[in-house]
């Protein structure tokens, strides 16, 4: 299979045609939960429940604001969709935690894909949703768009993670630094509402395929199964368009649909129905990601003392 995906068509033909991307690995994922202090959402914010009741929140639009290009930019190349899902939740948590918690930190750049896709255990395509949550928490952490001299990362390039080319100082050292604290499993429509609510994006990992066109709410019909990794960037709650909990979807495709958007959605975006979410987070691949080790802010002093 030709892997070295050349448009949003191929990519998507390939995931009908049965291409694994994402692998929800329940055994992986029952030891990863062992693993993590705090392995379900429900009871580690038990606080929140119901903070997202009868709202529209759009955390996205944090993102937007150090990211304009989020959404489309960076189609993937390679099956390393797990990877963008988890970069994407990821990168919207980062840009809340500045822009609404007000942290002392710089977002600087969007979050790197490569190192995340080079943790997989294997070199076949695909990867677990579990292995990415592991990788960016325990064993690894966030590399950011930069060039790092051992590795240039500040463009994306899909070989350097699916070839595993990435050094070890940086892949796993300099990762380290900037790892994501808490990582809790999604289980419930609610539990999805109020994480978004509270800035808290999610990469869900699932068989659920979608249209490409997107109907006059901005959502997208349930079509042929993908295991696909996406992430979760939005939720609407107020039932002012359906009498439904819906919920906004990034793919990783670049503009690969289209249809009315709403509510300033990216492109390559789509709103999803109730019971469709409610089925992809059934699988258990649904992650989500909170309290970033991220950035800090640099003092810097521009007065000048003496001037001649």
């Amino acid at each position: 299979m030709d892997l070295n995906f050349k448009s949003p068509r191929k990519i998507l033909n390939h995931y009908r045609d049965g291409f694994v991307g994402s692998i929800c690995d329940h055994e992986d994922t029952a030891k990863l939960l062992g693993e993590l202090p705090m392995p379900v959402f429900g009871a580690a914010a038990h606080d929140l429940f119901g903070a997202g009741e009868g709202k529209l929140s759009l955390p996205f639009k944090s993102l937007l604001k150090f990211d304009p290009a989020f959404g489309p930019s960076e189609a993937q190349t390679t099956g390393d969709c797990v990877a963008h899902a988890t970069r994407n939740a990821i990168d919207i948590t980062r840009a809340v935690e500045i822009d609404i918690d007000g942290q002392r930190e710089e977002f600087i750049a969007r979050g790197a894909t490569e190192a995340i896709y080079q943790s997989r255990p294997w070199s076949d395509q695909g990867m677990t949703c579990s292995g990415a949550a592991r990788y960016v928490s325990e064993n690894g952490g966030i590399l950011i768009r930069k060039d790092y001299g051992m590795v240039d990362l500040s463009v994306y390039n899909s070989k350097l993670g699916s070839k595993k080319m990435i050094p070890r100082q940086i892949y796993s050292e300099e990762a380290q630094k900037h790892q994501v604290k808490t990582v809790s499993n999604i289980r419930t429509i609610e539990e999805a509402r109020d994480a978004l609510a509270n800035g808290y994006a999610l990469g869900v990992c699932s068989g659920y395929g979608f249209s490409s066109r997107r109907d006059k709410n901005g959502i997208a019909a349930r079509s042929k199964g993908w295991n696909h990794d996406m992430a979760w960037i939005a939720c609407d709650d107020t039932r002012e368009r359906l009498n439904e909990t819906l919920f906004l979807i990034q793919n990783s495709w670049g503009i690969w649909n289209s249809g009315p958007k709403v509510n300033g959605q990216p492109e390559g975006s789509f709103w999803v129905r109730e019971k469709d979410a409610r089925g992809m987070l059934s699988e258990g691949g649904a992650w989500v990601f909170s309290n970033v080790e991220g950035f800090p802010a640099r003092e810097i002093d521009y007065t000048i003392d003496e001037v001649f």
